[in-house]
């Protein structure tokens, strides 16, 4: 039972809190979304998981919120007692691996198709998808791209990356990690490039609403050209993922970005940044614009510096 700062009462089902929105469970209009400020006290028949922003884990049937945000608490045949300030509630019923219970299974799969024929028969295919396990501590991230396009018969993309990293959270925010990437660009004369190193970080922010993390560190990479001499240099590897829903969960704008600045070369740079917007539909599936930069600071043969590309896309989320 909740009862409502302007004095209306609902009956249903506490699923959860999160970054103060209280999604309720009612038999009448389905699970709704209650912001946290305008409850003033809720009654359970079963013990409810309150998770304070300093990790403190508090049980109880009974709240109550009196003057100055302060709460009150009891269980069944207790009296009422002081715990906390509304405000420093931060999970009801927090998800398990916030509790230290296995992992957070997320991810997305998106394709891109474009056939074109009759004066010019061109076919495009492009694939990414991205696989994530988080736990209280740890986080594996293995992301995928694929681009095959061909044009009168004749390929004129072949290039695809993937990216593996392994976060250890030393602090709630800030992080410690591995990478490995493995990227090929035929037309770029790039046959596979190979990055490895460490990596250290901070998760600014870690919600289904908005999520920041930026990150560097020094690795080694390898260079095996198709034409041109392979290369092996030290680099300063930066990544930076953020993404944040807008007019009320209608839209999400999301930017990614990878870098490398070779350090025996500090006029050599290589970027890769996705920046788009997704518009979920129903049953987690999702549409996508996008526009994906490729920069090369010093690229081989006669290839551009700069490399963009706009594209539509239809995926799936979990």
């Amino acid at each position: 039972t909740l009862n409502m700062n302007d004095g209306s009462i609902l009956i249903g089902e506490i699923i959860k809190q999160e970054k103060n929105i209280l999604k309720f469970k009612t038999s009448y209009a389905g699970t709704i979304d209650i912001n946290w400020n305008q409850v003033k006290s809720f009654q359970t028949d079963k013990s409810t998981t309150i998770m304070l922003r300093n990790k403190e884990l508090i049980e109880t049937q009974q709240v109550n919120v009196i003057a100055g945000g302060i709460t009150q608490i009891k269980k069944e045949g207790d009296v009422w007692r002081t715990a906390f300030q509304s405000k420093d509630v931060a999970y009801i019923n927090p998800d398990p691996w916030r509790l230290g219970n296995g992992y957070k299974k997320s991810g997305n799969f998106n394709i891109s198709i474009k056939s074109q024929n009759g004066n010019t028969d061109k076919d495009e295919f492009e694939y990414d998808g991205r696989l994530q396990f988080r736990s209280l501590k740890d986080r594996y991230t293995f992301t995928a791209t694929l681009e095959n396009d061909t044009s009168s018969n004749e390929q004129t993309a072949d290039n695809w990356i993937l990216h593996n990293k392994y976060d250890y959270f030393a602090q709630s925010k800030r992080y410690y990690g591995m990478v490995l990437t493995f990227e090929r660009d035929r037309f770029t004369d790039l046959n596979l490039r190979t990055t490895l190193g460490p990596h250290t970080g901070y998760q600014f922010y870690e919600t289904k609403n908005l999520n920041l993390r930026t990150e560097g560190g020094i690795v080694k990479v390898y260079e095996d050209r198709i034409d041109n001499d392979d290369q092996k240099y030290l680099a300063f590897n930066w990544y930076m993922n953020y993404d944040q829903f807008l007019f009320s969960g209608l839209t999400q704008f999301y930017h990614e970005q990878r870098g490398l600045w070779d350090f025996e070369k500090s006029d050599k740079i290589t970027i890769n940044s996705w920046t788009g917007l997704r518009f979920p539909l129903k049953y987690g599936i999702v549409a996508s614009a996008e526009l994906e930069l490729e920069y090369d600071s010093q690229p081989q043969s006669a290839v551009d510096t700069t490399d963009s590309t706009v594209r539509m896309k239809l995926g799936y989320t979990w």
